[in-house]
């Protein structure tokens, strides 16, 4: 939603907006432009008349909310609509998956601006270089993630596509995994051009369906950078990926193959690749030193094992805390059994409340059911969270979620440092 804000602020385009608290994020926002309300009161609206106004919505936003309701008058349409009829005046180049859609795009618009192309890009995360999450450019290439939820990126006909994974996931939208599956299968017969793919997080070769090819190979991993080969069709190059993580290698590759397919050289690629600065949130460090905290996006048990695969290749003999803001009741439900197995994989357990988000909550289902089946595990509140941190003597600290647990960030470098 931010990312759209930001596409019509940056064209001059007066923006209003709610959200339910005042974030960094909508402070940026305010400082860009955007006119933002932050309470249930409908009478801070502008009054702009509905002929001259887009009403765009997240279905994070419940259909009885004041402001869903005042906005009826106005035709609303969801944000994966606004995106796609922006879409319409570009070729596309998108990124889908249940993980890795974020670094995928995010390395993809990287590629793309260090090649020249000055892509038009929305990004789910905000890029470490840039302190933002959109991109205006002139060149005809737009780079988006193509979202799953609530079957979002069937509003996409994209030039060419990759998929990263599509595990399980939003079953409080789809039916069952198959339902997911035949979705993503609707998606790519829209694609226009190639969609790249793997079978696996962790293989780091994509295949095109129209005979395209990239991989990685002798791949090399010190203190969480990456050096592989890599190689796209016949030819190849030796190159770097200064982020943590194999799958991300993986992710690099998807991003390389798509970038190709644009017109970026392979060896244009290979220089880019190692400048390529990261993205908040994802696997970002807040200190090194004695105590090590580093940030995470993980809210599904692939993103966290492959979270914490990272941490044990990376500190093989350091005493891990891990804490973890499950994120919607629903997937908690459906993955309870995958949270637990790899919330098992760290030395000790702090479990915030589950952030609910669009949903209410379900009988049985919460974070003290989960810590009772974890060695070492315990729950407290985010204002608790702190203290335990500072008492926990523990060599890498973990703050994962999708949730608002970054809030609690800025305090924990204060007791850890």
């Amino acid at each position: 939603m931010s990312a759209l804000a930001r596409h019509f602020l940056h064209q001059n385009i007066p923006v209003f907006g709610f959200d339910r608290t005042k974030t960094a994020l909508t402070e940026a926002l305010e400082k860009e432009g955007a006119l933002l309300c932050y309470s249930d009161d409908v009478s801070s609206f502008p009054g702009w008349g509905a002929e001259e106004t887009t009403v765009i919505y997240t279905p994070a936003i419940a259909p009885t909310h004041p402001w869903r309701v005042f906005f009826e008058a106005y035709n609303p349409i969801k944000r994966a609509a606004a995106l796609g009829l922006i879409a319409k005046g570009y070729k596309t180049l998108a990124v889908a998956g249940t993980h890795g859609k974020t670094t995928t795009s995010a390395i993809l618009t990287h590629l793309l601006t260090e090649a020249g192309l000055d892509p038009t890009a929305f990004i789910g995360g905000i890029l470490s270089a840039s302190g933002t999450n959109y991109r205006l450019g002139n060149g005809p290439w737009m780079i988006a993630e193509a979202d799953e939820f609530d079957r979002s990126f069937l509003h996409l006909h994209p030039a060419a596509a990759a998929v990263t994974t599509t595990d399980a996931d939003h079953l409080d939208v789809y039916a069952d995994e198959t339902d997911l599956t035949n979705t993503f299968d609707a998606f790519i017969q829209q694609v226009e051009g190639p969609t790249f793919s793997g079978t696996q997080l962790k293989e780091t070769t994509a295949a095109g369906n129209l005979g395209d090819f990239a991989c990685a190979t002798n791949i090399y991993s010190n203190q969480g950078a990456y050096s592989f080969t890599l190689q796209l069709g016949a030819h190849s190059a030796e190159t770097k990926l200064f982020m943590p993580g194999k799958h991300n290698v993986y992710n690099a590759v998807l991003a390389a193959a798509l970038a190709n397919y644009a017109g970026v050289t392979l060896e244009q690629i290979a220089i880019a690749l190692p400048t390529f600065g990261g993205i908040k949130r994802r696997f970002e460090y807040h200190l090194k030193g004695t105590t090590t905290l580093i940030e995470d996006y993980a809210h599904h048990p692939t993103e966290l094992g492959a979270m914490i695969d990272s941490v044990h290749e990376m500190y093989p003999e350091k005493n891990i805390l891990l804490c973890f803001q499950p994120h919607l009741y629903s997937r908690t439900r459906d993955f309870f059994d995958g949270f637990v197995m790899q919330l098992k994989r760290v030395h000790r357990c702090i479990l915030l409340p589950i952030y609910a988000a669009r949903e209410e909550p379900i009988e049985g289902i919460h974070s003290e059911a989960l810590a009772v089946q974890i060695p070492n595990a315990i729950t407290c509140r985010a204002s608790a969270l702190p203290e335990l941190v500072a008492n926990s003597q523990c060599d890498v600290v973990l703050v994962v979620g999708a949730g608002d647990i970054g809030d609690t960030v800025p305090q924990l470098i204060a007791v850890l440092r």
